[in-house]
Protein backbone atom coordinates (compact mmCIF):
# COMPACT_ATOMS: atom_id res chain seq x y z
CA UNK A 1 0.00 0.00 0.00
CA UNK A 2 1.53 3.38 -1.00
CA UNK A 3 2.42 5.78 1.81
CA UNK A 4 -0.19 8.33 0.72
CA UNK A 5 -2.89 5.73 1.37
CA UNK A 6 -1.88 5.48 5.03
CA UNK A 7 -1.72 9.18 5.87
CA UNK A 8 -4.68 11.43 6.53
CA UNK A 9 -4.84 14.02 3.71
CA UNK A 10 -5.49 16.78 6.24
CA UNK A 11 -2.11 16.00 7.82
CA UNK A 12 -0.46 16.32 4.40
CA UNK A 13 -2.21 19.65 3.86
CA UNK A 14 -1.06 20.89 7.27
CA UNK A 15 2.55 19.90 6.59
CA UNK A 16 2.36 21.51 3.13
CA UNK A 17 1.07 24.74 4.68
CA UNK A 18 3.89 24.73 7.21
CA UNK A 19 6.45 24.15 4.44
CA UNK A 20 4.95 27.03 2.47
CA UNK A 21 5.34 29.33 5.48
CA UNK A 22 8.91 28.09 5.95
CA UNK A 23 9.63 28.76 2.28
CA UNK A 24 8.43 32.35 2.67
CA UNK A 25 10.51 32.78 5.81
CA UNK A 26 13.63 31.46 4.05
CA UNK A 27 13.16 33.87 1.13
CA UNK A 28 12.58 36.72 3.59
CA UNK A 29 15.77 35.77 5.45
CA UNK A 30 17.65 35.75 2.14
CA UNK A 31 16.45 39.27 1.34
CA UNK A 32 17.21 40.43 4.88
CA UNK A 33 20.72 39.02 4.66
CA UNK A 34 21.40 40.77 1.36
CA UNK A 35 19.99 44.04 2.71
CA UNK A 36 22.59 44.17 5.49
CA UNK A 37 25.65 45.25 3.67
CA UNK A 38 28.75 45.05 5.83
CA UNK A 39 31.49 47.47 4.85
CA UNK A 40 34.78 46.15 6.20
CA UNK A 41 37.02 48.84 4.74
CA UNK A 42 39.48 46.28 3.40
CA UNK A 43 39.03 45.11 -0.21
CA UNK A 44 40.13 41.49 0.32
CA UNK A 45 38.05 41.11 3.48
CA UNK A 46 35.11 42.79 1.76
CA UNK A 47 35.22 40.29 -1.11
CA UNK A 48 35.27 37.41 1.38
CA UNK A 49 32.33 38.85 3.34
CA UNK A 50 30.39 39.49 0.12
CA UNK A 51 31.03 35.94 -1.04
CA UNK A 52 29.84 34.46 2.25
CA UNK A 53 26.71 36.62 2.19
CA UNK A 54 25.97 35.67 -1.43
CA UNK A 55 26.44 31.96 -0.72
CA UNK A 56 24.24 32.14 2.37
CA UNK A 57 21.52 33.95 0.43
CA UNK A 58 21.77 31.36 -2.37
CA UNK A 59 21.44 28.55 0.18
CA UNK A 60 18.37 30.17 1.70
CA UNK A 61 16.79 30.54 -1.76
CA UNK A 62 17.54 26.89 -2.54
CA UNK A 63 16.02 25.86 0.78
CA UNK A 64 12.94 27.92 -0.03
CA UNK A 65 12.65 26.22 -3.41
CA UNK A 66 12.93 22.80 -1.82
CA UNK A 67 10.23 23.66 0.72
CA UNK A 68 7.97 24.87 -2.09
CA UNK A 69 8.53 21.76 -4.21
CA UNK A 70 7.86 19.44 -1.29
CA UNK A 71 4.73 21.37 -0.30
CA UNK A 72 3.39 21.10 -3.86
CA UNK A 73 4.04 17.33 -3.94
CA UNK A 74 2.29 16.87 -0.60
CA UNK A 75 -0.69 18.92 -1.77
CA UNK A 76 -0.93 16.79 -4.92
CA UNK A 77 -0.83 13.59 -2.86
CA UNK A 78 -3.45 14.97 -0.48
CA UNK A 79 -5.62 15.92 -3.45
CA UNK A 80 -5.42 12.41 -4.88
CA UNK A 81 -6.16 10.90 -1.48
CA UNK A 82 -9.33 12.97 -1.07
CA UNK A 83 -10.60 12.22 -4.58
CA UNK A 84 -9.87 8.48 -4.31
CA UNK A 85 -11.11 7.14 -0.98
CA UNK A 86 -8.94 4.43 0.47
CA UNK A 87 -10.53 1.03 0.94
CA UNK A 88 -7.72 -0.28 3.16
CA UNK A 89 -8.15 -4.05 3.03
CA UNK A 90 -11.49 -3.99 4.87
CA UNK A 91 -12.28 -7.56 3.84
CA UNK A 92 -9.54 -8.96 6.07
CA UNK A 93 -10.63 -6.69 8.92
CA UNK A 94 -14.21 -7.98 8.66
CA UNK A 95 -13.10 -11.60 8.61
CA UNK A 96 -11.10 -11.16 11.81
CA UNK A 97 -7.68 -11.73 10.22
CA UNK A 98 -4.79 -9.56 11.33
CA UNK A 99 -2.72 -7.83 8.71
CA UNK A 100 0.96 -8.52 8.89
CA UNK A 101 3.12 -5.35 9.09
CA UNK A 102 5.13 -6.04 5.91
CA UNK A 103 3.10 -8.04 3.55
Amino acid sequence: MPAEDRVDPTVLDAVAARLTRSSSAAIEASHELLAHYADTGDAATQRAVDTVIDHAADALRALSGSFTDTAQRLQAIAGRATTQPVEADRSSARSGRRREPFG
